[in-house]
């Protein structure tokens, strides 16, 4: 029983932590696989190794993929991390008293996706999840085969070479970092004086001047400042934000630890007196401690998990499903949730009597950089309202930025389909098409029902200017400003526009529009009370006299009549002295004005 004491407390752990992934964290590995492109093709292989490291981005793309069923996801990154746990304990000789300490690297592994937040829209670092794991299988095997190789002909010391030469190239900074490790772990080898001498200085040279070569006659195209941190992703926007190095750090000093400690320090521990208990104390505090380490980093923020709800629900067009997790938001959200949640809402025929129960605000993204909508979801919303040409740009410009996705090249597609463009739209799919699980994708989209819905917001003249990225209130200005009127569902989006723009005049222009339209329908609510508020505010005449729902007028007096309570007070105080009126078009328009646009 004692020999499978160690696997049994890996499953166990492993367990936990697939459970905990697929619970709390189902849509960052959808996001993950959105944001991800691996393509069955010699030339995207041949593209990933035009940099160093190049072999673990073209396998990390390729695990990534298989987030598209997260369960599948989490199954293949537990098995690396199970590997990765057995490959250490044989590279360093762990004792089997010991090993919860294998816990540590893939505690760290797990916060490097659980913790990147926003990042995941920013990293250009292509399989970005699983790099770090299999860069660590890659330099315990190193370690492993080192140890194992007779320590006559000089095996070792050419092992060393060997592995900085080749090393680099294939694995990128892991390559080094075994390399370096090696130069260490001469220090616990039988080899002389000068063997050991020589192995560390060929190490370090290795580590100092390969990526130099390897710059100045193979990878040109790599930033120089960027050498020696190949296949790291790079968390720099217009700083370094180094705390997010910190589970990189860890992991390198967990394997510099382990060289230092040496097989012979683990089986020497075992003569002291106490040693079995004490082992036993000292693996109950390090678990305890990495399991509050994950919780404490593990990214928790309540809008960035509802925007990838809402993204994943959009995904798969089910509205309801972005409208019920509107309707779980206790903090104040973000634009790009109150757009995704209108924009359902509208989907549904439910705009224009709900959109102002729901929590409204502009809380700016937790995120350490400038985060954006447009970032966000802006293809997304530029999409769905019709404006094909904002959209496409968007997503060219983030793919020559941050690297050419799955979501770039579907969102694409569809625009390429609908604006007829026969070519590009053959491009996109045939893309898609060598990918594992977009095949089918590719196959139907120019079938989908979804297109149609699009198609009827596709009222814009043929032009492409510059939004200067305030998606919001670009779009709700160009839509209040239309002047098409020959589609319901497009004709009801402008006169919403309005109710954001408050533009007076434009409202009443779509405001008739909308009741010649619609002769015998109730006007939705927030119509009414826009209607009523405007008449009253420049005194039109007999507007007492049009049928209002009898709960506008009164909402609107009793509004009013606390308002003038609230006189010459900052906007904070007064909308949380008025948070009973948050659910009127009143409330909006006299204190949601100065939202921040993010």
């Amino acid at each position: 029983m004692k020999r499978f004491l160690p696997i049994a407390t890996w499953l166990v752990a492993l367990f936990i932590v697939a459970a905990a992934l697929l619970y709390f964290e189902t849509d960052l590995l959808w996001k993950l696989q959105e944001q991800n492109l691996f393509l069955d093709t010699w030339l995207f292989f041949r593209e990933q190794m035009v940099v160093p490291g190049g072999l673990l981005s073209w396998a990390g793309t390729w695990l990534t993929q298989f987030f598209f069923y997260p369960w599948l996801g989490v199954l293949l990154l537990c098995a690396c991390w199970l590997l990765l746990m057995w490959t250490v304990k044989r590279a360093f000789k762990v004792a089997d008293q010991w090993s919860a300490l294998m816990l540590v690297p893939v505690a760290l592994l797990l916060l490097t996706i659980v913790d990147m937040g926003y990042w995941v829209y920013m990293l250009k670092l292509a399989g970005h999840a699983f790099v770090g794991t299999l860069g660590a299988i890659a330099v315990a095997a190193l370690l492993w085969l080192f140890r194992v190789l007779p320590q006559r002909f000089g095996l070792r010391l050419a092992f060393i070479g060997v592995t900085a030469l080749l090393g680099y190239p294939l694995l990128g900074i892991y390559g080094l970092a075994a390399t370096l490790l090696m130069g260490i772990y001469v220090w616990h080898t039988d080899q002389s004086l000068w063997q050991k001498i020589v192995g560390t200085a060929l190490a370090l040279t290795g580590v100092v001047f390969v990526p130099l070569l390897c710059y100045r006659h193979v990878y040109y195209q790599t930033n120089l400042a960027n050498i020696y941190y190949a296949r790291l992703p790079l968390f720099v926007v217009s700083e370094e934000h180094h705390a997010y190095y910190l589970p990189y750090y860890g992991l390198a000093l967990f394997f510099v630890l382990m060289v230092a400690w040496g097989e012979r320090e683990f089986k020497g521990f075992r003569k002291f007196k106490g040693a079995k208990r004490g082992h036993i104390i000292v693996q109950c505090a390090l678990v305890a401690l990495l399991a509050w380490g994950v919780a404490h980093w593990w990214f928790r923020d309540e809008n960035f998990h509802h925007e990838l709800k809402m993204q994943h629900c959009i995904e798969q067009g089910d509205w309801q499903g972005v409208v019920t997790e509107a309707a779980r938001q206790e903090d104040e959200p973000t634009r790009a949730i109150v757009m995704m949640r209108n924009l359902a809402l509208s989907r549904l025929g439910r705009q224009g009597d709900d959109m102002y129960l729901f929590k409204n605000g502009s809380k700016h993204y937790e995120a350490p950089f400038g985060m954006r909508l447009m970032l966000c979801v802006g293809p997304l919303i530029y999409y769905h309202y019709g404006m094909l040409n904002y959209s496409a740009r968007l997503c060219t410009e983030m793919g020559v930025e941050f690297g050419w996705h799955v979501s770039n090249l579907k969102c694409l597609a569809k625009c390429s389909i609908l604006n007829k463009e026969e070519m590009p739209a053959r491009k996109y799919l045939g893309l898609l098409r060598h990918t594992t699980f977009y095949g089918d994708w590719a196959d139907r989209a120019s079938e989908m029902e979804e297109l149609k819905t699009v198609q009827r917001m596709m009222h814009y003249s043929n032009m492409l200017g510059d939004d200067q990225g305030n998606i919001e209130r670009f779009l709700m200005n160009r839509l209040a400003e239309s002047t098409y009127r020959d589609d319901e569902m497009f004709q009801e989006q402008t006169l919403l526009a309005t109710l954001w723009t408050k533009d007076v005049n434009l409202f009443w222009y779509h405001f008739n529009d909308y009741t010649r339209m619609h002769p015998n329908a109730r006007i939705p609510r927030y119509f009414q009370e826009a209607a009523y508020l405007y008449g009253k505010l420049h005194n039109i005449e007999n507007i007492d006299r049009m049928p209002f729902d009898p709960s506008v007028r009164q909402s609107f007096d009793s509004f009013m009549q606390m308002a003038s309570q609230y006189n010459k007070m900052e906007a904070d105080i007064v909308r949380k002295g008025m948070k009973a009126f948050s659910n009127t078009y009143y409330y909006d328009y006299y204190l949601m004005r100065d939202l921040a646009e993010y």
